[in-house]
């Protein structure tokens, strides 16, 4: 019988006899620090800022982080001593520098992640309502309209108030 190619592995196999426990208790701890930093320059740059920034990673004391534009960079480096207290705050007081890049793709990566939480909220937070001006504008274009049309726009018409 054919191997089957497309067969799930086991973890053990993926990562070759090394100790998973070991390396993903290494990522988890990786992440959970960005997390951290990235909650701190949240602190040091307000809601609207941050939206156009992220923090790229951690490394000998020296935080990157990504923008999304050269001139948010240059922006980002006049707050840098800001980020750098508000980091130190954090928990973070070996952070020595803050290093700002700008990347083509991140305004793209930033975009997709607006549009899909304004997306979130929009189909959340906001319930339409149809008002008895569109249902009675829905029942004069109903009256003139053919049989099966006509009983699709009175039945639409009849959500008018309702929320």
């Amino acid at each position: 019988m054919a191997k089957n190619r497309y067969a799930p592995k086991p973890v053990e196999e993926v990562f070759q006899g090394m100790s998973v426990s070991n390396k993903l208790r290494t990522f988890a701890s990786q992440t959970a620090k960005q997390t951290e930093l990235q909650q701190a320059v949240e602190l040091a740059l307000g809601p609207i800022l941050i939206k156009k920034c992220r923090v790229s990673h951690y490394q000998n004391g020296t935080l990157f982080i990504e923008a999304a534009s050269a001139t948010l960079a240059t922006r980002l480096n006049y707050m840098r001593m800001d980020i750098l207290s508000a980091v130190r705050q954090a928990g973070y007081p070996e952070c020595i520098q803050v290093k700002i890049s700008s990347s083509p793709d991140a305004q793209t990566r930033f975009a997709v992640k607006e549009k899909q939480t304004a997306y979130q909220t929009s189909n959340n937070s906001a319930k339409r309502q149809m008002s008895e001006q569109t249902a009675e504008h829905l029942n004069a274009i109903a009256e003139n309209a053919p049989q099966g049309l006509k009983e699709k726009l009175q039945r639409l018409a009849k959500h008018a108030g309702k929320v």
